[in-house]
């Protein structure tokens, strides 16, 4: 399984990508720090899942998804952000995505976010 990473934080993307190894030691992640470079590198690697926050530079999360389903690509997308509003909620459940985590990241939603990416790897 490969994982691309998007999220502008650092600390997130590190936080992530410890916990995804530990649970997911196969699964090889590819890590992004804007919704560009998730862009290119999705093309690029076309990665099985995608893991992306909402608020980056140079394109959002949520533009990032619209641009690659509008392109053609399948996209199978966990988006994890700490500012939801319900019509940006309601505009993601649109486009498809998995599900929605909440930030700040804790040792539960961490749990979730790893049974979901079990459940979406025995599917």
């Amino acid at each position: 399984m490969k994982i691309l990473l998007a999220d502008d934080s650092a600390f997130i993307r590190k936080v992530l990508l410890k916990t995804l190894q530990t649970h997911f030691e196969t699964a090889e992640f590819i890590s992004c720090s804007n919704g560009q470079e998730a862009y290119d590198q999705f093309v690029e690697q076309k990665p099985d899942l995608l893991i992306t926050d909402l608020l980056m530079p140079v394109m959002t999360g949520q533009e990032l998804i619209q641009k690659l389903k509008d392109n053609g690509y399948d996209v199978n997308a966990i988006v994890i952000s700490a500012d939801i509003q319900s019509r940006t909620k309601d505009e993601l459940v649109a486009l498809g995505i998995i599900s929605l985590i909440n930030k700040p990241l804790t040792p539960d939603s961490l749990n979730v976010l790893v049974n979901l990416i079990r459940g979406y790897e025995n599917d």
